[in-house]
């Protein structure tokens, strides 16, 4: 007999211990989500170089930054005489884990100084007259080959005033590749010598587009 009475009290306590949800609960639902993640985008981060002299696009936050250590028009040291040029290499290398699908080349307004019509003689419109010409080529690579150069960013000796709003090559650029562009610079041979003493200036921006 006290056994049979030991079974209803162990009976009687496992029963009450289901009701109340020690041995499970049907007052509460639970789920648990164990995986719960998020990711930002790969990005195009453009990097220009010239002999020792680099600049990145990152340099900025927003991914879009100045670059003054580079003058693809050569600079003043060596002023250009009737008949000379100078030429500047430049290579753009997309630094960034996304693919780019165009380059853009958008260039500012030519200015000079001293301003048109000032001086003795009048100093003439080198940004337009023709006297002074800018050339400029690129193609694939870390260095410059003129037989692979593309025929869509690519501007042939004229004035620099006369260069378009835009130019624009489209096209597969793999991350880690690179282009090279040159520049080429001249003042033409029969320069007036009202040519002389002037300093042209015009700003280019670049773009690499995803």
């Amino acid at each position: 007999m006290p056994l049979v009475w030991l079974s209803c009290a162990v009976a009687a306590v496992l029963l009450s211990l289901g009701v109340t949800g020690t041995l499970a609960s049907w007052t509460q639902a639970v789920i648990t989500n164990d995986t719960n993640t998020v990711a930002t985008a790969q990005a195009v981060i453009l990097r220009e170089s010239s002999g020792a002299a680099s600049c990145l696009s990152s340099a900025a936050a927003s991914n879009s930054s100045t670059c003054s250590t580079i003058n693809k028009y050569g600079g003043t040291a060596t002023p250009l005489t009737p008949g000379t040029n100078q030429v500047t290499t430049v290579t753009f290398t997309d630094i960034g884990a996304a693919a780019a699908s165009s380059f853009v080349l958008i260039p500012g307004a030519c200015s000079q100084s001293p301003a048109v019509g000032s001086g003795t003689p009048a100093a003439p419109n080198l940004c337009t007259s023709g006297d002074l010409t800018v050339a400029i080529s690129c193609s694939p690579g870390t260095t410059y080959s003129s037989g692979s150069a593309w025929t869509d960013l690519a501007y042939a000796a004229a004035a620099p005033g006369a260069l378009p709003a835009s130019l624009t090559h489209t096209g597969a650029w793999a991350a880690g590749g690179s282009v090279t562009c040159q520049f080429t610079v001249a003042l033409i041979a029969g320069a007036a010598v009202s040519d002389q003493g002037i300093t042209l200036s015009q700003p280019l921006t670049w773009t690499l587009k995803q």
